[in-house]
């Protein structure tokens, strides 16, 4: 996956955010990363944000950029970031929010709990860019719909209150978010048949196989498994995210070594890291 040389017809993934559950801080935790869940992915004019945790604090979004952000589920570590987005205080600025509707809350009803008083000082609604929000109708079956030239298919995973999968699509290229996911026979398979010839799968690896039995049911899976789904699904690169908290940069490689030799490529996320999936087809 090397580098293009038209920008404008760039279609990439950068990690802005791969630890999970909780942020992590200080030097342990410098190479992969302390921030919570964020993923910007840029195809064309779209910038499309994966989650919004606290990688997303503070990112600036290129001004001809037109914004999306895909939040797979409202649970605090991938949400925590949004008051901070720098796009939600510019006036020009458009963004569009597509989420499940999730516990009986749509988007709007979710966030608006937590981003409003006394938690914080304003609402979403309060903030000087035109925010819209799009709900979708999760299913275990295939959705799909349309980000300027991005298709987009999504389904719902395997987590506590739920989670949605996502699959972008662009000019012949595609990338698997599938974080937050707790594996089983049946929900391995679909998420393969998801994920069935992409040319990245981010999987959600928090806990070893050894650490899993002490956490079934926390809705998480394990690098093992992902190698497996990989294997099923035919996907180019494995890129293992949502890090356990308590992970150092030392355990992170240590583990890398592991399974370095187990898939044809797969590596843990790192914070700043960028992907480029190639221009793709016309």
């Amino acid at each position: 996956m090397s580098k293009i040389a038209d920008q404008a017809e760039i279609f990439s993934l950068t990690v802005l955010g791969a630890r999970g559950s909780m942020p992590g801080e200080g030097r342990k935790c410098a190479r992969y990363g302390g921030a919570t869940s964020c993923y910007l992915v840029k195809a064309g004019r779209e910038e499309i944000y994966l989650d919004a945790g606290s990688g997303i604090a503070g990112v600036k979004s290129a001004p001809e950029a037109s914004v999306s952000l895909l939040i797979t589920h409202m649970h605090l570590d991938h949400l925590v970031g949004l008051p901070f987005f720098a796009a939600l205080g510019n006036k020009n600025r458009s963004l569009e929010i597509y989420a499940g509707y999730h516990q009986g809350l749509s988007p709007k009803e979710a966030i608006d709990r937590l981003i409003s008083p006394p938690f914080w000082p304003c609402f979403i609604d309060d903030y000087p860019a035109k925010v819209k929000f799009q709900t979708l109708v999760t299913a275990k079956e295939i959705n799909e719909f349309a980000i300027g030239e991005v298709s987009v298919k999504f389904m719902e995973g395997a987590h506590p209150n739920g989670c949605t999968l996502f699959r972008l699509s662009y000019r012949g290229k595609s990338l698997v978010y599938a974080t937050d996911f707790e594996h089983s026979p049946e929900d391995s398979a679909r998420l393969a048949n998801f994920a069935q010839g992409a040319d990245l799968l981010l999987y959600d690896a928090q806990y070893t196989a050894a650490e899993y039995e002490k956490y079934r049911g926390y809705g998480h899976s394990t690098p093992e498994e992902g190698i497996e789904v990989a294997k099923a699904a035919a996907v180019q690169k494995l890129l293992l995210v949502h890090h356990a908290p308590w992970r150092t940069d030392e355990d992170l490689d240590a583990l890398e070594a592991v399974f370095a030799g187990q898939y044809q490529e797969v590596s843990f996320a790192k914070i700043g890291e960028e992907i480029i999936l190639g221009e793709g087809e016309n």
